[in-house]
């Protein structure tokens, strides 16, 4: 019709016009329908962004929704409008800087009593979060949501907030431009599914490692199962990196779902302990004023953030558990007696088809207290996550307070003696060097001792993890705590300046390091079907007597325990796993790599999946003879496989190879046989099948005969049958414009005849 019409408008035109003026009104035409057809582009544009954005703010909203929190949890009109009032404030203090406003989440009461004094009670004020785009990090500020009055604001140049519904339309309107992105997703980004809501995201080896990035994942339009990742960089405006992650198949038999109802807060007296615990909107439950005897044991414990990090990347999220986090609590706090003892466990999860999903987490926060005065703090995960090779590290924060704030003693076991800490400090590893009975840090206050260890639990004997020690200073992670740049354990590390630590008031951060395994053994999965196989890490503290030097006979022990055992396993549960590696069961090729969890970052062959972490090893047969001069291909393989980082593979997906990746152990967990068999397999491996393109591209392509992995960039799906707005703008005014030309020309003849 449209067409129609301007044609029948240009024919009267060229009838009854000269040819200069039929040619300017047929410019004016033709820019008109071209200005149409753009502002109709750009509508249709920013509606599929639009869509895109209420997609994921119902995705941030749905918890909430089906949970039924409790009033007060979600600000109400009126608290906005005082939230709204304090930025405005905030704002015109700094005109000077560029700012955005992030989120408001009220203060629980355990974080509101730090600013009591100005009137801040349970829910009745909220923790403000801008981003700095002048400066880099946060501005963060307590405000009053009774008055809009700010209480108080500060500059967190280390801050790197979890994404919010503020930021939802400039992160969609950039992954929205990107070339790369409407070659897979198409031009109408609104029409695809959506897979998390924006994820406070890092990279590890471009700016993302610094800068303030999120990711905004979608599930593969061309239905592979897969999960496809745009990273945003929000300070640069544009997309730092696409890729896409691997897809699971659903379990024969899903787990029941947890009964959808909001956490509880509350207080539990039993076996000696009084202890109070409430949910927070990023720090998970805080557990406050825990006391033994009627002495006081700690102030508060929560978790500040769980990093999940992802070699395939390299990078990965900075999540976090509460209300308002990208991990919310699922379920009623639940409060178990163990019979010498009680734990309090929340869970946190995300949306509802766990475990049958892609990128999604399950966490559970726990403490024990036991008859005996012992406590534990322990973190589970229960996976999926992103990819099969991860480590989780989860941030739990301890206000150690015993019996009361002040003149908290701290020593450290050096592996022959006992040092006491004058200064802050942070320490790793934490299952090496401890003291006779197993124990690494030493608290006390006068006659009330206790000593602290972490708990084996890994399978393969390989727990780890970090300790930091600080003087409780303000602003420091006592109120909400806001995530700093990935794999730079900020906090708390940046809070470490030399501060006199031993007989002040101390607070605890423990960080340990959950190792995922995929098959022989399980670990940190809800794998293999139909079983589960979560994860724990577990510190212990130990009440115990007046702190005594060991004497010279277990120094002797020790020193003899150093040269036999490099990592000696601290005592506790029967069952708990040696330092020594388990052997990987097999025989053939195929079942040693399959128990040794090769196919979980290599493709060989048939075996495994492309695109992961480690380089294609589908020709390596070929190419291993050309990696180190001198080096037959034999040797190189076998080298690789016992030693990983004597050499690394000059290609990997997405970055170069990193060296500490693959395990370092395989020299003691194969036998010489089994070595020699992968050895053999591995230079079998001459390509004789073609390497997959990534999912998402519907072309066939062979790889060229290097073992170099290919780029998990992305690549388009095959085209539909869709046209997109912009295609049929383009079509109108190519026809447009070839009638207008037909029509001039006509007229040229005309009256050249005349």
């Amino acid at each position: 019709m449209v067409v129609k019409f301007f044609g029948g408008v240009i024919i009267r035109l060229v009838k009854s016009q000269t040819n200069s003026r039929r040619i300017i009104y047929l410019l004016i035409i033709n820019a008109a329908v071209i200005g149409l057809v753009l502002l109709w582009n750009r509508s249709q544009h920013g509606g599929s962004v639009q869509l895109a954005i209420a997609k994921g703010k119902q995705m941030l909203d749905m918890p909430g929704e089906m949970a039924g929190y409790p009033a007060g949890y979600i600000l109400n009109m009126a608290e906005r409008a005082q939230v709204s009032t304090a930025v405005t404030d905030i704002q015109t203090a700094l005109s000077n800087k560029d700012t955005v406003f992030l989120s408001a989440v009220p203060l629980s009461e355990g974080e509101a009593r730090y600013w009591q004094d100005d009137g801040c009670e349970r829910l009745n004020c909220a923790f403000v979060t801008l981003y700095n785009y002048t400066d880099g990090g946060t501005i963060e500020a307590i405000a009053n949501l009774d008055n809009g009055q700010v209480l108080g604001h500060w500059e967190n140049p280390a801050g790197r907030p979890a994404g919010s519904i503020e930021i939802l339309p400039k992160a969609m309107a950039i992954a929205a431009a990107d070339s790369q992105v409407r070659a897979i997703l198409g031009e109408d980004i609104g029409a695809m599914d959506p897979a998390l809501i924006p994820m406070s995201a890092w990279l590890s080896d471009n700016d993302c490692r610094q800068d303030w990035c999120v990711d905004v994942a979608f599930h593969d339009p061309s239905g592979t199962g897969r999960v496809y990742h745009v990273i945003v960089n929000l300070e640069q405006d544009k997309v730092a990196r696409t890729f896409y992650t691997r897809a699971r198949e659903d379990r024969s038999l899903g787990k029941p779902l947890d009964q959808r109802t909001a956490f509880t807060d509350g207080c539990h007296e039993q076996y000696g302990w009084s202890v109070c615990w409430e949910m927070t909107a990023n720090d998970g439950v805080n557990f406050h004023d825990a006391t033994y005897n009627g002495q006081l044991i700690f102030s508060s414990a929560k978790i500040g953030q769980v990093e999940a990090w992802y070699p395939s990347w390299p990078g990965g999220y900075r999540d976090e558990i509460g209300f308002a986090a990208s991990v919310p609590p699922f379920g009623n706090t639940q409060v178990t007696d163990l019979g010498n003892g009680f734990e309090v466990r929340q869970m946190f999860t995300e949306f509802t088809r766990w475990p049958n999903c892609i990128c999604c987490y399950r966490y559970e926060e726990v403490i024990r207290y036991y008859d005996d005065g012992r406590l534990e703090f322990a973190f589970v995960s229960h996976g999926p996550g992103c990819d099969d090779v991860s480590v989780y590290r989860p941030f739990w924060r301890i206000d150690v307070d015993l019996d009361g704030p002040d003149n908290d003693q701290v020593w450290l076991f050096d592996g022959m003696q006992w040092i006491e800490q004058t200064k802050e400090f942070e320490t790793y590893p934490l299952v090496k060097d401890l003291s006779p009975d197993g124990h690494k840090l030493a608290t006390f206050d006068d006659d009330l001792h206790y000593r602290w260890s972490m708990v084996r639990t890994d399978p393969l004997g390989l727990d780890e993890g970090y300790l930091f020690l600080l003087k409780w200073n303000e602003q420091e992670g006592e109120g909400p705590i806001t995530t700093g740049p990935g794999d730079t354990f900020i906090p708390p590390r940046q809070w470490i300046n030399d501060d006199a630590l031993s007989g002040e008031n101390i607070v605890l951060w423990h960080v340990p390091l959950l190792n995922t395994k995929k098959g022989g053994p399980w670990w940190c999965q809800p794998d293999p079907d139909p079983d589960f196989s979560p994860c724990e890490a577990i510190l212990r503290a130990d009440p115990a007597g007046e702190l005594q030097q060991p004497s010279a006979e277990e120094i002797a022990q020790l020193e003899q325990q150093n040269i036999t055992t490099p990592t000696p396993a601290a005592p506790g549960a029967e069952s708990q796993p040696t330092a020594i590696p388990r052997p990987i069961g097999g025989v053939d090729a195929e079942e040693i790599i399959l128990n040794a969890g090769c196919g979980n970052c290599h493709k060989i062959g048939d075996i495994g999946e492309a695109h992961k972490v480690g380089p294609d090893l589908t020709y390596i047969g070929l190419t291993a003879s050309e990696r180190v001069p001198g080096m037959s291909a034999e040797d190189y393989i076998r080298q690789s496989i016992l030693e990983p980082n004597a050499y690394l593979a000059p290609e990997c997906p997405n970055t170069s190879c990193l060296p500490g990746i693959m395990p370092q152990n395989f020299h003691l967990r194969l036998t010489d046989e089994q070595v020699a068999t992968l050895v053999a397999f591995l230079m079998s491996q001459q390509g004789p099948a073609p390497t997959p393109v990534p999912i998402g591209s519907g072309l066939a392509a062979t790889a060229a005969p290097k073992s170099g992995g290919m780029s998990k960039m992305a690549t388009p799906p095959p085209p539909g049958p869709v046209m997109t707005s912009t295609s049929v703008g383009s079509l109108l005014i190519i026809i447009m414009l070839m009638l207008s030309a037909a029509l001039v020309i006509k007229g040229f003849l005309a009256s050249r005849k005349k």
